[in-house]
């Protein structure tokens, strides 16, 4: 194996730059799979694609147009790096993000710290989410972290130190796997072993890739045939930690101007005007054709109503124009957007969801009844859920349960097991079968999704001999995990639901396709956002910090190497390359849309601040680019939540006004509250679920004074 001059094993073999502008990721990968197949037989052939996303899209296909009845072969590179350390003679066991959540908590608890720096940030509540973001980006990224900065050479002996205690109880963090897989791959028997199953490798998103993802896919491929496929002007991962393009970095391999080989393939035909968007976005040109699809914009006061109008849209889109749920994506910038907010709006507008990078525990109501029992069965009275509390919330989820069964519960946790005494709520309490009967089954798969998920960290928690299996700890578990999200920048294999409106980052969604998008947020404050490393560190201070594992100190000449779009505007270097980087995304974002894409926008911060936002600079360029956008404007009521909403005000609106008739002297437009109330009767026809027509009917009976202890 030879070295490139940074030390790192060199990777042998053709990359293919395809236009971020074309028919799509499995179209440009068909003439080099088919070659591939040809030459090596198609059980031969890998497929690696650096995002765990749209990988059964792709294998159809990349499988029709090669004529297969054999499904070809594709993982997601963080899924491939798993088989590899399974190989090992003996692999460590791999954690989950929870679990590896519970046990940093643990060992940071433990830890002194010795930078008075550090010793003065422990003090504040976000000290522990900083440490594991730290973590977790300097695990991922693999190697020594070489700084004379006194806290940053502190945090990484910290992470040094956490590693090790987690290999000496034969444990792995997720966000190692790529560096454990590559250090396997260093014995020649383990790396023969993973090549039997394969002769040649197809590389997918190869612009994603960074430092360490070069280095495993260089051992991994030595001494077999390699195809890399990257895209221009669309790598959004990569460029969070170097910066140019994927081309600066693979110089080792050959182009196909050196090569016959087939050319990509330029798209024929019209490009739809969310597609001219999107190129525009990513190089600053649009397509000289560009007609079919639509540009909309959802301008509303605040974020919640601009996702409640949203959700009315998806609605109309579903009932009005038949298109499914999961045809609909609302897309984010990154995981520190609020997607969780936007999860709960949509979800109490009616609109079933499903999301990758947030679990969505918090907002599940099943979920939050086993902590209910958690935090009942739970020693310490302190928690922010006392026993009264969780109690209530229980019996109104369940009200035949008693004090006896809770009782049982708690005892069968601390002699049976956290997880046994789970499983005996979830029958006695007839869970299962609530679950069961729920109307969607996309509510009920998600649901029996999240119980899977706490009866497995509650597993963990009574066989680690690292942990106290008690329900206190578990119950802090469970809050720390309520408030997970993974970050947009490690390299976690995600599994993407497929039923329902995918609600995630813009790196989730890159390469797949959905034909009504929602772009969120499409405000100056998030397009372009600046950027967010860690608030262990002020920005500024970060850009002296060339150590940092991120990229914290571009030059005028990175931005400008990196960015096609980027321009000459005096900014300092770090915030106009973040600048150029959000423009990026919002590029990859609008390429999901197929035929419809919006743009969500606000004006006004929740809370009444008085600060006003404006659109986005992007959105502003787009409208001088292709005229002024359409605004949706409709009142029209679609879901079941505004449906409670429009009904409940009118209806005290309506009574209050003939109350205060006769005091007031106010004249009563009867025929326009008959009309209100005749939409009102509409929408309880259009089959509400029955817990919906009650809440209505008791509200208006509350409102007339009727009492109804039912």
């Amino acid at each position: 194996m030879t070295y490139g001059l940074d030390g790192r094993p060199s990777l042998r073999g053709d990359l293919h730059l395809v236009p971020f502008l074309g028919d799509g990721l499995a179209t440009h990968a068909i003439p080099a799979y088919r070659g591939l197949v040809e030459e090596h037989g198609r059980s031969n052939v890998l497929v690696l694609k650096r995002f765990p996303t749209g990988l059964d899209e792709i294998a159809e296909e990349l499988g029709d147009a090669t004529g297969a009845i054999e499904k070809p072969r594709i993982r997601g590179l963080s899924a491939h790096a798993r088989d590899t350390i399974a190989e090992l003679p003996s692999p460590p066991r791999l954690l989950t993000s929870s679990e590896q959540g519970l046990l940093l908590s643990l060992y940071l608890a433990d830890y002194e710290w010795e930078t008075p720096y550090l010793q003065q940030a422990a003090q504040q509540e976000s000290f522990e989410s900083d440490v594991g973001r730290f973590v977790a980006e300097a695990t991922w990224q693999g190697g020594d972290i070489e700084t004379d900065e006194p806290a940053l050479a502190e945090l990484a002996a910290f992470n040094d130190g956490f590693h090790e205690w987690l290999g000496e109880n034969d444990l792995l963090d997720p966000s190692a796997v790529l560096s454990k897989a590559t250090a396997a791959l260093t014995d020649d028997d383990c790396r023969k072993r993973i090549q039997q199953a394969f002769d040649a490798v197809l590389v997918l998103e190869f612009e994603e890739f960074t430092p360490i993802d070069r280095t495993y896919l260089a051992r991994l491929t030595e001494g077999v045939d390699l195809v890399c496929m990257a895209e221009r002007d669309s790598a959004i991962q990569r460029t969070w930690n170097e910066p140019g393009t994927i081309e600066d970095y693979a110089t080792e391999l050959t182009g196909p101007d050196e090569h016959d080989t087939q050319q990509p393939l330029e798209r024929d035909g019209d490009t739809s005007l969310p597609t001219a968007c999107a190129s525009f976005l990513a190089s600053d040109h649009r397509p000289d054709s560009n007609e079919g699809g639509s540009l909309t914009v959802i301008d509303e006061e605040t974020f919640t109503a601009q996702v409640r109008t949203v959700a009315e849209e998806i609605e109309r889109l579903h009932r009005v124009e038949g298109v499914p749920y999961s045809e609909c994506a609302v897309i984010l910038r990154d995981s520190n957007a609020p997607i969780e907010d936007a999860l709960r709006i949509l979800r109490t507008a009616g609109i079933p969801t499903a999301s990758a990078t947030v679990g969505g525990l918090v907002h599940d109501p099943t979920a939050r009844e086993l902590y209910a029992v958690v935090c009942w069965c739970s020693d310490d009275v302190e928690r922010e859920w006392s026993p009264t509390r969780a109690r209530s919330v229980l019996v109104s989820r369940s009200p035949t349960i008693s004090d006896e069964l809770l009782e049982r519960i708690q005892h069968a946790g601390r002699t049976d097991g956290l997880e046994a005494a789970l499983q005996m709520w979830l029958l006695e309490s007839g869970l299962k079968q609530r679950i069961a009967e729920l109307d969607s089954s996309v509510d009920a798969k998600t649901q029996f999704r999240h119980v899977s998920d706490v009866l497995q960290l509650a597993r963990f928690v009574d066989e680690s001999p690292l942990v106290d299996a008690s329900w206190d700890v578990f119950a802090e578990a469970l809050e720390r995990e309520f408030q997970h999200a993974t970050s947009d920048k490690i390299a976690t294999e995600l599994d993407v639901p497929e039923d329902g409106v995918l609600v995630d980052a813009v790196r989730i969604a890159k390469n797949l396709s959905r034909e009504a998008v929602f772009l969120l947020d499409v405000v100056d404050e998030e397009f372009p956002a600046d950027p967010e490393f860690n608030s262990l560190f002020p920005t500024p201070h970060l850009e002296e910090l060339p150590g940092y594992p991120a990229f914290t100190a571009p030059s005028p000449e990175d931005v400008h190497e990196t960015f096609e779009t980027a321009d000459s505007d005096g900014r300092r270097p770090l915030k106009a390359y973040y600048a150029e980087l959000s423009r990026r995304m919002l590029a990859v974002g609008a390429r999901t849309a197929s035929d419809r894409l919006y743009f969500g926008t606000y004006s006004e911060t929740e809370g009444g601040t008085g600060s006003r936002l404006q659109p986005s600079r992007f959105l502003t360029a787009i409208e001088d680019e292709f005229g002024e956008l359409d605004r949706r404007e409709s009142d029209e009521i679609h879901t079941h939540g505004e449906t409670v909403s429009f009904a409940l005000t009118r209806i005290e609106a309506a009574l209050e006004e003939i109350r205060l008739a006769g005091v007031t002297d106010e004249p009563i437009n009867i025929d326009e509250v008959e009309r209100e109330f005749g939409v009102i009767q509409s929408l309880l026809a259009n089959d509400p679920p029955d817990d919906l027509r009650q809440a209505i009917e008791s509200r208006t009976d509350f409102a007339e004074g009727v009492v109804r202890r039912e």
